[in-house]
């Protein structure tokens, strides 16, 4: 139960299809001495022929990341993630 208490205290700080801006706020978290989750959705969207094959000319994929933090750390993890440093 334990695991369920600590993800319910869990708040989004930044969604991101960009892994170089969820660096910098990993970074900045991590300068600032709060704890984070990060976790990766990938898209992947690949049309299939009638035979089942993959048609490469429409093939693309994404990876959304989401940042996570205590709710009691939100606004501190908002802050350095802007750019504020302590």
């Amino acid at each position: 139960m334990k695991f369920l208490a600590g993800f319910f205290r869990r708040r989004l700080v930044l969604s991101s299809y960009d892994a170089v801006q969820v660096a910098a706020a990993r970074m900045a978290l991590q300068e600032g001495g709060v704890k984070f989750w990060v976790s990766q959705h990938t898209d992947d969207l690949m049309p299939r022929s009638v035979s089942g094959q993959v048609l490469p000319f429409l093939t693309r994929a994404a990876t959304e990341y989401s940042v996570y933090v205590d709710k009691d750390d939100l606004e501190l993890a908002e802050y350095l993630i802007n750019g504020g440093t302590l």
